[in-house]
């Protein structure tokens, strides 16, 4: 095969793309339904995978915030918790007429015997 035969045959396979005649020229004609459905299903596929990306992309946001808001929650419940134990206690010493009372400020310095 020479070159210019390549050429030519080249050349023509483009013109029969760009006409819209290729299936014609290799005798596909007769699977042109087939080609069709084979070209639907492969958009379906590719925007599929697009909408499991974006879910999965808004699930993994969603886990985040849900974690965020898990610790938000174990600290006001741990905040909640003191306030109730302390103030119990507060008013047990206040029934016992104990003048002790609740520290304003935590301890710093803890004596070691």
């Amino acid at each position: 095969m020479s070159v210019f035969s390549a050429w030519t045959s080249f050349r023509n396979t483009m013109r029969s793309l760009r006409n819209g005649e290729f299936l014609l020229r290799i005798r596909a004609d007769k699977y042109y339904v087939h080609i069709m459905y084979l070209f639907l299903l492969m958009w379906v596929t590719i925007l599929l995978s697009l909408q499991v990306d974006k879910t999965l992309t808004r699930v993994g946001d969603n886990e985040i915030a849900l974690k965020t808001l898990r610790i938000h929650h174990a600290e006001k419940e741990a905040a909640l918790v003191k306030l109730k134990s302390a103030s119990a206690a507060e008013i047990r010493l206040r029934e016992l007429g104990s003048p002790a009372t609740l520290p304003d400020e935590p301890a710093t310095i803890i004596k070691s015997r």
